[in-house]
């Protein structure tokens, strides 16, 4: 008898194996209704004893049809996006019957959300599979759209998810991406998302890579890190080869919150779609590409050849820092918040250095509205960030590099000042900037830095904890982008002060911030008398 029941249970373990191989090597139709029971137990007979076994499977495989399905649906309606969109797309794929699961995506946004919708085309100068590459890799996507994407991070799908590349061979790879997008400005909250992103490679040198928020997915997991608020409806980039470039269709659909934003100076930028629209994302891409083949037009101090690698990762971290800090939620691990009025100013619970015992590290931030060409507030910003950053300066500061793109649109300057501690020695203070603008925004971005510290980067030292970037960012307001005649300028100043109290920091900050305020309106209001 024992010897009967030890053989039953052999023979169910070696059946639910052999369901197992038979639920692998299934072609998952696309079609919903029904499932091939006849194919999935044939040639396995499983016994009465295994019903649980059987149907546990048979869970498995219906869920995993139904994720399968909603994939080709997402990647179906990107494609019919780009499709009406006039495009280079003349057709949509045929997939079977999933118009069911197509419609989901159409249906209206629930009360108090709406639909953002666009779709941009363009010729980048990138090779296709490098382009995939990077939008594939989550940290390098991020950093490519730091302007965009404030906040990215990834992880393997888990459960049924997991599954899908087995299930559609089109589908090389498969990421889960947790994700923020921000406005340069503490007014407006970020929006956050969970996303799968599914690489398809749809014929020879034709790529799409599909996003869809994981609810839609009734059987996968929620496991974001992140309080989602918003929902990515099926969005992506459709990428073709275009001789050594690649020609792109990039297409954004969300549901935001349409209540998210309280009326403040920057509703009409965000009632506008166009703070995250597609055109926004291309023309960030194009921006960073051209950053990445910027060239020295001015080299008054010994480097080597990395120099100029160095200088671009370590701007790229600046502004990095330095979007940190005008986020509407910063990082609590890092600031404590002492005021949030009309100017937040924030503490630095980090710094701790030897050589700062003492003081603290300060940052003050204010966006406000002004009645000026954004191009003429940024002029005059470039032509004083240096006297700003160095009030005491008796001297024009010397600049002793420059690193620009081809059309100057992004420019990295250091600028060297000789302080003369007394008769017999000087020390050199430096002054790292960078200066970049598109039709959507300009950015200047700059922090001090020491001899020891320009001397350590020049050698491939890590000197990220040394930078303590201010800047300032311009957006249009108006529909005629950098020619409005109004813009939203968004400052924040970081530093370092040797005061007891809290309410003395933010009253020193608060004047800071105020007497730059006041320049960039008396500068403005000259230029329109003259």
């Amino acid at each position: 008898m024992e010897d009967s029941d030890q053989c039953s249970g052999t023979k169910a373990a070696g059946n639910t194996r052999e369901l197992d191989l038979a639920l692998s090597s299934l072609d998952i139709s696309s079609e919903p209704a029904k499932l091939p029971t006849s194919k999935l137990l044939h040639p396995v007979q499983a016994p009465m004893a295994n019903h649980s076994d059987s149907n546990s499977v048979e869970s498995k495989f219906l869920k995993l049809q139904e994720a399968n399905n909603i994939s080709k649906a997402a990647y179906r309606e990107i494609m019919c996006m780009a499709l009406e969109a006039n495009t280079w797309v003349v057709g949509t794929p045929a997939l079977g019957t999933i118009e069911e699961f197509q419609q989901m995506f159409k249906t209206l946004p629930p009360p108090g959300m709406r639909v953002e919708c666009s779709v941009e085309t363009a010729i980048v100068p990138i090779a296709p599979e490098n382009l995939v590459s990077v939008l594939m890799d989550v940290d390098r996507w991020g950093s490519t759209l730091s302007r965009v994407a404030h906040f990215g991070s990834s992880h393997l799908p888990t459960g049924v998810l997991q599954q899908l590349s087995r299930a559609d061979e089109t589908i090389t790879k498969i990421v889960m991406v947790n994700a923020e997008f921000q406005l340069p400005t503490p007014l407006v909250p970020t929006r956050k998302f969970c996303f799968l992103r599914c690489l398809r490679k749809i014929v020879e040198d034709i790529w799409a890579i599909v996003d869809v928020s994981n609810d839609y997915f009734h059987h996968g997991p929620s496991d974001s890190k992140l309080e989602v608020k918003c929902r990515r409806r099926p969005s992506g980039v459709i990428i073709r080869r275009h001789d050594e470039y690649s020609e792109v269709i990039w297409l954004e659909n969300v549901e935001v919150n349409e209540h998210q934003v309280q009326e403040n100076i920057y509703s009409s930028i965000i009632n506008s779609n166009i703070a995250f629209c597609a055109k926004r994302c291309v023309r960030t891409l194009l921006q960073k590409l051209k950053r990445n083949n910027s060239r020295f037009l001015n080299l008054r101090m010994p480097v080597d050849q990395q120099a100029r690698a160095y200088l671009l990762n370590l701007t790229e971290y600046m502004e990095k820092n330095f979007l940190e800090c005008i986020n509407e939620a910063p990082n609590r691990r890092k600031w404590d918040i002492l005021s949030d009025g009309e100017v937040r100013v924030l503490k630095d619970v980090t710094m701790n250095h030897v050589e700062t015992q003492g003081s603290s590290n300060y940052i003050a931030l204010t966006s406000f509205r002004i009645q000026a060409k954004p191009f003429l507030v940024a002029q005059f910003l470039l032509k004083n960030n240096v006297k700003l950053q160095w009030p005491s300066l008796l001297e024009e500061p010397e600049e002793v590099i420059k690193l620009a793109s081809e059309d100057y649109n992004n420019c990295i300057t250091l600028h060297k000042n000789v302080d003369l501690q007394n008769d017999f020695t000087k020390n050199h203070d430096y002054l790292l900037q960078e200066a970049s603008w598109d039709e959507f925004c300009y950015f200047i971005i700059s922090s001090p830095m020491t001899q020891a510290a320009t001397n350590a980067l020049f050698a491939g030292g890590c000197i990220y904890d040394h930078l303590k970037p201010s800047g300032f960012a311009i957006l249009p307001d108006g529909s005629a982008g950098l020619l409005s005649d109004s813009c939203l300028v968004t400052i924040a100043m970081q530093q370092e002060l040797a005061v007891l109290e809290s309410g003395q920091a933010i009253q020193s900050m608060n004047f800071i911030i105020n007497d730059i305020v006041e320049e960039i309106y008396e500068a403005m209001l000259t230029s329109k008398i003259t």
